[in-house]
């Protein structure tokens, strides 16, 4: 085995064979030489791995990919190794297992087995709109500071509530994987969050905004006048049922009975909310009555009452709707806005306490009393109708300006 002192200068005499390999041992540098094969001369490392009687021959790099003195450091760095009774070679290293964020979350969706459809159509959309871009990265990559800048950015493009929502969800991910796989993920980075926002960065304030008497005229006339029929119908519907966004855009035309002049549909259930029966009925108020005979007149597509874009059946985003008539009206509003407009007419009206937990579909929980008592629709029919009165009431009166 030739020596020789491995120099740039050095190496550039060597001739590379026609065939096979000659290896070249450094002179200054026991363990560490190069190897000539007809292609390249390739650096390594060959020495006593200590507590066997093994030689590892341990590849470097490629002559003009490493320099000489490069490959003389990493060779120092080598031999540290197999004096330690460590063998560097890469192949003899373990895998790294890798985690990604898409990972973390199809992992910790597979362990909820509770969660009500809904709710898992609304993670996964908080994953793909406000998280896209970090789906395919190692979740051990994601710092605390781009969290707090992916938060600062959701706040005002989405608002407040929907950005920590967001966030809290990312937290629970990382919590899942910190218990699941503590060698791969080492850090939650929403953490950081409370450090730079402090302890009550996630409060949040419960809405109570609905649209005030004085703006239902000119809210009522807008929608009425919508040139698009399915998104004028349909805010109607939630304001004269007080029922949440897909509960609406969920029925079907066979939900509606129009000779009892009823509709059954099944409600989201709620963290906190325990709905007694997949199925409600409530009665329709004359208003609503009619407006679903001139829906049913006009023809529609499907089973549905508001029918979706391919590929969802039923209607899947109303937003377009919301933000033309805010624009058409400048009355901020959300759907869930008509919601508690509708239980806020009804309760000036003085309907009954259980009559108004019914209307709303909540449950009695732990109400004793409210348990006992078997609210019809027939019963609720009377205080359903005075609410559409009244709606049409201060929907015909003279705004204030």
């Amino acid at each position: 085995m030739p020596a020789i002192k491995i120099t740039k200068a050095n190496l550039k005499e060597i001739t590379n064979p026609t065939a096979g390999q000659v290896d070249y041992y450094d002179t200054d540098l026991k363990g560490f030489g190069v190897r000539a094969t007809k292609e390249a001369l390739t650096f390594f490392v060959r020495s006593l791995l200590a507590g066997t009687t093994k030689r590892p021959f341990i590849p470097i790099g490629v002559f003009g990919l490493y320099t000489c003195d490069q490959a003389r450091k990493v060779a120092l760095e080598y031999l540290h190794e197999l004096r330690a009774g460590r063998n560097p070679h890469p192949a003899k290293q373990p895998k790294v297992e890798t985690i990604t964020v898409a990972d973390l979350h199809r992992q910790y969706m597979s362990t909820k087995k509770t969660l009500a459809p809904a709710t898992i159509r609304q993670y996964t959309a908080w994953m793909e709109n406000h998280f896209k871009d970090w789906l395919t990265l190692p979740a051990d990559t994601i710092t605390g500071s781009m969290v707090l800048e992916r938060l600062e950015l959701l706040e005002i493009a989405n608002g407040k509530s929907q950005a920590i929502n967001a966030v809290k969800l990312l937290r629970s991910l990382f919590r899942f994987g910190l218990a699941l796989h503590p060698g791969v993920i080492h850090r939650n980075p929403v953490d950081g969050v409370r450090e730079v926002r402090e302890r009550d960065w996630a409060k949040k304030k419960r809405r109570t905004t609905f649209i005030k008497p004085e703006d239902l005229p000119v809210w009522f006339k807008a929608v009425n006048a919508y040139d698009n029929p399915k998104g004028r119908d349909y805010l109607l519907m939630l304001l004269y049922t007080g029922l949440r966004r897909n509960e609406a855009a969920r029925l079907k035309w066979s939900n509606i009975d129009f000779k009892r002049k009823a509709f059954t549909f099944t409600p989201e259930k709620k963290r906190g909310e325990k709905p007694e029966d997949d199925q409600v009925t409530m009665p329709m108020s004359e208003q609503l009555y009619k407006l679903l005979l001139k829906r049913r007149a006009a023809g529609y597509e499907n089973e549905y009452i508001f029918p979706g874009k391919h590929p969802s059946p039923f209607l899947s985003n109303p937003d377009n709707y919301k933000r033309d008539i805010i624009a058409a009206t400048g009355v901020q509003f959300c759907f869930h806005d008509l919601r508690r407009t509708f239980i806020t007419i009804a309760e000036s009206l003085d309907v009954p306490h259980y009559s108004l937990k019914a209307l709303l579909n909540h449950s009695m929980g732990n109400d004793v009393t409210g348990g006992y008592i078997q609210i019809t629709a027939e019963r609720l029919r009377e205080p359903m109708q005075k609410i559409a009165d009244r709606i049409s009431d201060l929907t015909t009166a003279v705004p204030i300006t």
